[in-house]
């Protein structure tokens, strides 16, 4: 089901998901969410315990494969019963539906603020709370289990695997794992973006490509070995946390599709290059870096960001930039074109040391 048809998401289907999801359960209304590609509704639920406000998830936009898709509610309970991690509880999931768009699952609904159209708006002191919380959180998450492979995180036989992500694998290296991703991805910024349809310059950062190339395969020649997989939730952003605006706390940690299983290392660059703004003086990106860092350390008996891990950091954060770039007609598609220009100036300056060899 693609996204224009997730659009047409009748009452009568929201009705029909939630029953199978709980069947006690009756919808006296709803409203679809703003944001977000796939199917994702707000639910207010006539239930035996009295009414109770829940938010209903369908997988309709194509971007994740349904057997990762069917993950995310196996890993919201997962992270729930094994960790502190605040996430939603799970109140029910179906896996395939012969009427409605599957896998789709049933969620509490957890107050708190979305702040990602603005979070500069938050004092840095809040924002700094916020990377705090993600540092012990990444901890938890990181501490729960290792893997012999890396890949995404799937669903077989009806238990979480790891199974193959766009590029291939599993892998038993981690660097070819890396070394994929970063071939796709350059590959996609030399051919139009991830998005070519809603690009208005399609060859944007092409030029950029050659040197970002020739700067990977130096990187990676010379790259440290990773450690053995774990958990990994790369998207941890301020899109997907849900938020005290008055002291930062993270009151909900959503979006657990799509994760992988890899480096440790790879994650907490991905969490940085998330939480950690542009925008921002260097000595205010550096408390936010230390928040991040400390609490994370902390939470990890043994762990030190030592020179292979930061060395790993650096070139995985260079990936997450150029993923950015490919990804900028789909995320900045509500800006006009002096907007995006001056989002491509930001990337620009920020790999220009890379492909400068400065």
């Amino acid at each position: 089901m693609s996204d224009s048809e997730a659009d047409a998401v009748t009452a009568e289907a929201v009705a029909g998901m939630v029953a199978a999801c709980r069947p006690e359960w009756r919808v006296a209304g709803y409203e679809r969410a703003a944001e977000g590609t796939d199917f994702v509704a707000f639910v207010d639920c006539e239930t035996p315990d009295g009414p109770r406000e829940a938010v209903l998830k369908a997988t309709t936009a194509g971007f994740v494969r349904p057997e990762v898709a069917r993950a995310e509610p196996r890993l919201y309970e997962l992270v729930g019963r094994e960790t502190s991690v605040p996430v939603p509880a799970v109140y029910g999931s179906v896996d395939a539906h012969a009427d409605y768009p599957a896998p789709f699952y049933l969620l509490e609904r957890v107050a708190g603020e979305n702040v990602e159209s603005d979070p500069t708006a938050l004092p840095v002191d809040v924002r700094e709370r916020v990377c705090r919380d993600a540092g012990a959180n990444l901890a938890q998450l990181h501490g729960l289990r290792t893997f012999d492979r890396v890949g995404s995180v799937g669903v077989r036989d009806g238990g979480l695997a790891v199974v193959p992500n766009d590029e291939g694998g599993p892998y038993a290296d981690g660097r070819e794992w890396f070394r994929d991703g970063v071939a796709s991805t350059l590959d996609a910024l030399a051919d139009g973006t991830y998005f070519p349809d809603l690009a208005d310059e399609p060859d944007r950062f092409a030029d950029l490509v050659p040197d970002l190339r020739a700067a990977f395969d130096e990187r990676l020649a010379a790259m440290p070995p990773p450690d053995p997989p774990r958990f990994c939730h790369w998207d941890y952003r301020w899109g997907n946390l849900l938020l005290s605006p008055t002291t930062g706390e993270t009151r909900a940690v959503l979006d657990w599709a799509n994760l992988s299983t890899t480096d440790p290392a790879y994650n907490l660059a991905c969490v940085e290059y998330h939480l950690l703004h542009d925008g921002d003086d260097e000595a205010t990106r550096e408390r936010h870096r230390r928040a991040l860092r400390g609490a994370y350390v902390a939470g990890r008996e043994g762990w030190r960001f030592d020179a292979s891990v930061t060395e790993r950091m650096e070139t995985y954060a260079l990936l997450k930039r150029c993923d950015a770039m490919a990804c900028l007609p789909l995320w900045h598609e509500e800006k006009d074109r002096a907007g995006r220009a001056r989002v491509e100036r930001v990337h620009r300056e920020a790999v220009a040391e890379f492909v400068d060899g400065d």
